[in-house]
């Protein structure tokens, strides 16, 4: 039986994002948010990825971003105390962070035992940067601010975070190292059943007679415990109980939410291991398991995910919290460890299924596994030694996304999206150099979407790369028949991240070029975000050299927007910057923003790049544009995007306005 795993996007949270977690001050809460996720990645990568892959690259894009993030919070923190020692002693901690991975990088030690001190201590040493070093550097410059001495701030904020807030930190920290632990434990259990089922396929073909058929079908019974069960405790394992989710799932007769999935984990199983040691609190699990057996109906199953954390499927879920009520109790009846004795407790959190409202799309055993163990989270923070059900909105807006993914998927397959093109002109000229290719989705039943409706679901998921592709396709159609109508416009389409770096994009391209062989692929322009690229620099520039080779041209689009360095603008080959609307827009409203489109005019003359600005809405700001030396620009002021079919029209139509024929007196 061949073991599934979910999609990227579908993937658990080796760190899940706490409202606990923000300082107050909305960049560096932004920028913590993007570590966390680029963690969430690298977990995700190790745990669903096979051993012999490197995800090296990601852990790189993880030291990127925390140099940026360290670099711009020691200003702002600089900024507000000074060179002062606390300052000082921030910054030592931040090359101390460094120094701590290039240590286990050089580690000699076996692959698993490394990746599980790593994700230790990336959970543990991300938790507390967060909640104590940087909120604790945020309150004292809120402090000073308010009027206090540097003194009179410290004491102020030591009064502050000690307390219930010291516990809460503390809380944490132990929550997020087992949510490591466990990533690691999963990603073990993975590499084991791989093995056990090549295993089992290896026997498959090996039986080449009458005789070892029975030693076969010993071994491969042998094989398949090992495979599915914990060997610790004889229960399942996750992959066991998971197989048991989806046979569930697929008899088709069950109710509305008349199955449940419940996540368990034990409160005070860390007393336990630092008071018994390991060994006797292994066996402790192992006498757990068995009372909690026998205190289960026979159609339950319990399965040991991974250290104290357990999982129990009901396909009555009528019984759910009798039994859970049962479980608390044989955990509080005294085990005897060697003369001394001890009692367990535990939080949980439950899911209930089939949901019904998703209509023929099936469920799915790991999202419902991340439900519960997401429920179980919180309840550890609200109702630490009890349980909670998913929450209604939780499971509202899973349900949405999850509608909206199998909508697109309609969407693609009934032909339901347009394109629309925006004309990109020459302000002084009028020219019209070509044309952007922006996607809108004729819904059946909402009439015409805009990209922000459906686009932001499927930003890391495989529906990204589909649905680029078939933009690809219908953008090059599109010049194929505008060039027989006599209109001869290059055409410049978006590439998302995940289609970028996707495996084979270039070659994927090349396929796609090959199909329209009188179309000249220089009139193609790819326009990637500065973001696509982050932490993944060389491998972008590989991709996008490769793609150069075939005769396309690639835009850095929103440029000044994201993370761009003089170096970071020297690697990357592409042909043309374009200026983000944010900048074009405020330009004419004070002289620090003119000084900053001037400065990006001035970045694209130095590293001989070509310019284009977005959004431009007004006369003034095409003035203000060809005042500063950017002649190329599109916006709303110019045209909104149209129809492939209305183009035509608007050619006929379009004059420059007289004002931008003119050279602008602005200074420059």
């Amino acid at each position: 039986m061949t073991i599934r795993w979910a999609n990227e996007s579908d993937a658990f949270e080796i760190f899940p994002w706490n409202c606990n977690f923000e300082t107050g001050l909305k960049e560096i809460d932004d920028q913590h948010r993007v570590l966390v996720k680029i963690l969430n990645r690298l977990a995700w990568h190790f745990a669903s990825s096979s051993s012999e892959e490197d995800g090296s690259h990601l852990l790189d894009e993880l030291l990127a971003y925390a140099s940026y993030h360290f670099e711009y919070e020691e200003g702002v923190w600089e900024n507000g105390l000074g060179k002062s020692e606390i300052s000082r002693n921030h910054h030592d901690s931040h090359q101390m962070f460094f120094a701590r991975i290039r240590t286990l990088r050089q580690s000699k030690a076996p692959q698993d035992e490394v990746l599980a001190e790593l994700f230790g201590y990336l959970t543990r040493w991300l938790a507390f940067h967060i909640l104590e070093s940087d909120r604790r550097m945020a309150l004292t410059v809120k402090a000073l601010e308010a009027g206090k001495s540097l003194k009179e701030a410290r004491e102020h904020v030591d009064s502050e975070l000690s307390g219930s807030i010291s516990v809460l930190v503390t809380a944490l920290l132990e929550i997020y190292g087992k949510l490591s632990a466990s990533t690691i434990q999963l990603m073990r259990e993975k590499l084991a059943r791989q093995k056990a089922e090549d295993e089992l396929q290896r026997l498959q073909s090996e039986r080449l007679h009458q005789a070892l058929e029975a030693q076969a079908s010993d071994h491969q019974k042998q094989v398949e415990f090992l495979a599915y069960s914990d060997a610790l405790t004889g229960l399942w394992n996750r992959n066991g109980i998971t197989r048991l989710i989806r046979e569930l799932l697929d008899r088709g007769d069950l109710e509305e939410d008349s199955a449940a999935l419940v996540s368990i984990d034990l409160d005070n199983f860390h007393e336990i291991n630092s008071r018994f040691g390991e060994e006797t609190a292994d066996r402790m699990l192992g006498l757990l398991a068995r009372r909690w057996l026998d205190a289960l109906p026979p159609d339950a199953a319990l399965a040991r995910i991974g250290g104290d954390e357990f999982a129990l499927l009901f396909p009555d879920a009528s019984q759910v919290e009798s039994r859970l009520h049962a479980l608390q109790l044989t955990g509080r009846l005294p085990f005897d460890l060697g003369g001394e004795s001890a009692h367990v407790s535990f939080s949980a959190g439950i899911v209930l299924f089939p949901d019904k409202d998703l209509g023929d799309m099936a469920e799915d055993a790991d999202t419902l596994l991340r439900q519960a163990d997401n429920t179980l989270f919180r309840a550890k923070h609200e109702l630490k030694g009890s349980w909670l059900f998913l929450d209604v909105e939780e499971k509202k807006a899973n349900r949405s996304r999850q509608l909206l993914l199998s909508d697109i998927r309609n969407g693609l397959e009934n032909e339901q999206f347009r394109l629309f093109y925006q004309p990109k002109v020459n302000l002084r000229s009028g020219e019209v150099n070509g044309v952007e290719a922006l996607i809108r989705w004729q819904h059946p039943d909402k009439g015409l979407l805009s990209p922000a409706a459906f686009l932001p679901a499927i930003d890391y998921h495989p529906l990204m790369i589909k649905l680029g592709e078939w933009v690809l396709l219908e953008a090059l159609a599109q010049m194929k028949a505008w060039d027989s109508q006599g209109i001869h416009l290059d055409i410049s389409v978006n590439i998302a991240a995940i289609q970028l770096l996707a495996p084979g994009f270039a070659e994927q391209l090349k396929g796609i070029l090959a199909r329209f062989p009188e179309q000249d692929p220089g009139r193609l322009d790819l326009e990637i975000l500065e973001t696509a690229t982050l932490g993944e620099l060389e491998r972008a520039v590989s991709i996008i050299v490769d793609c150069k080779r075939l005769g396309v041209t690639f835009s850095l689009d929103d440029f000044g927007t994201g993370y761009s360095s003089l170096s970071y603008l020297k690697q990357l080959p592409v042909d043309t910057l374009k200026i983000d609307r944010e900048f074009v827009s405020g330009a004419g409203d004070t002289e620090e923003n003119l000084s900053i489109l001037r400065g990006i005019i001035g970045l694209s003359k130095v590293f001989g790049r070509e310019l284009i600005a977005e959004g431009v809405e007004t006369i003034e700001q095409g003035e203000v544009l060809l005042s500063l030396g950017c002649e190329f620009a599109q916006g709303y002021g110019i045209s909104p995007p149209i129809p492939p079919d209305k183009l035509a029209d608007w050619l006929t139509r379009w004059k420059p306005f007289p004002q931008w024929a003119v050279n602008s007196t602005l200074p420059q």
